[in-house]
């Protein structure tokens, strides 16, 4: 099995290094899996979709300022899709990619309901000097652009729900 390297820096000063399994890689998207390791957990209507231990498959898309995660929960079913907004992937020397996460994340049900998450963070980081004017511009409309895929029942992007059937995700 190959590995990735993903490094994810989370603003200010937190870097996380992740060696999961590579899945898939191309010129324009990278595919990892591995397992939840926070204890961040989320519960969407009443039922826990994410926690520690359940699988993920990240597509890491080249020059989009989002990545978007399949999980499955500990039984294989497949609970709904963690959309991160992030810098666009960047390669690195060993050939990982590192990633810094603007906060904001998307939660999106199997049946394309969806819930924005960490608004909170986001204002935080603007108001302590983590991010700029400019950054946080940018994960707004990321955001927006993300649940309007959503909501014009357009989700995930083309380019994930492809692997996703080539690969049998």
């Amino acid at each position: 099995m190959q590995r990735l390297h993903l490094r994810y820096v989370r603003l200010p000063d937190n870097a996380k290094d992740l060696y999961d399994e590579l899945v898939y890689r191309s010129d324009k998207i990278i595919v990892g899996r591995g397992r939840i390791t926070s204890e961040h957990s989320i519960t969407f209507d009443g039922k826990l979709v994410l926690a520690a231990g359940y699988q993920i498959v990240y597509f890491d898309l080249m020059q989009k300022w989002f990545s978007v995660g399949k999980v499955k929960n500990v039984e294989g079913k497949h609970t709904g899709y963690y959309c991160d907004i992030v810098t666009p992937p960047r390669l690195m020397d060993d050939g990982g990619i590192e990633l810094t996460d603007l906060f904001l994340d998307l939660w999106v049900s199997p049946d394309l309901r969806c819930r924005v998450l960490d608004e909170e963070e986001l204002e935080e980081a603007l108001s302590k000097g983590w991010i700029t004017e400019k950054l946080y511009t940018k994960a707004k409309k990321e955001l927006s652009r993300l649940v309007s895929l959503v909501e014009k029942k357009r989700f995930p992007p083309d380019s994930v729900k492809r692997l996703e059937d080539e690969l049998g995700l």
